[in-house]
């Protein structure tokens, strides 16, 4: 009975081994991510390394708060994500907070807020840390802000050998890596 439960509880728990380093392996294990990441502290101080490619379709994910770790996609895809209704600031990750990294990744992605739609993005609506090594690919719609990597690129983030592929539509401030740039593009 004790395995039982063990197993049962182990998706539930992002399967946290190693004190620190969480393992996503799985569309729930991500949903969970972003639940535990609503706080702003959660993830400060912890590695979260994506282990399998991920299909979002049909899990009710929705974007990760606020990131302020280190995410390590180890090069695989997260597919399927899929952005609508009300929201500024949206991709896989709303706000990825200075310090944090975001690496070794691919998003493919359709977002398209209905209305209040600045900062946009596939991986980040607005980047205050590092993303590195990470691709884009699918369509990104909004107004402001508009990018296929990250909306708005802050004063002390830094996009580093990022790759967009599709399109990217908006009304100001619109690019395919970054809608809008403060901080390095490089």
């Amino acid at each position: 009975a004790a395995v039982l439960l063990a197993s049962l509880a182990a998706p539930a728990a992002l399967a946290a081994e190693g004190g620190d380093t969480v393992f996503v392996r799985t569309a729930e294990d991500l949903v969970q991510l972003a639940e535990n990441c609503t706080l702003d502290s959660w993830s400060q101080g912890k590695t979260v390394v994506l282990t399998d490619d991920i299909n979002l379709s049909g899990s009710g994910f929705t974007p990760i708060p606020t990131f302020g770790g280190t995410f390590d996609g180890q090069g695989h895809t997260i597919s399927g994500l899929t952005i609508t209704g009300s929201g500024n600031t949206r991709g896989l990750f709303r706000y990825v907070q200075q310090g944090a990294v975001v690496q070794n990744l691919t998003v493919k992605a359709s977002i398209g807020p209905s209305d209040r739609k600045n900062e946009v993005a596939a991986i980040a609506g607005s980047n205050s840390g590092i993303i590195r090594q990470c691709a884009a690919q699918g369509g990104v719609k909004g107004g402001d802000s508009v990018g296929g990597v990250v909306g708005v690129n802050e004063l002390t983030g830094q996009v580093i050998n990022c790759t967009f592929s599709g399109s990217v539509t908006g009304e100001h401030y619109v690019g395919g890596i970054a809608g809008r740039n403060l901080g390095s593009l490089i």
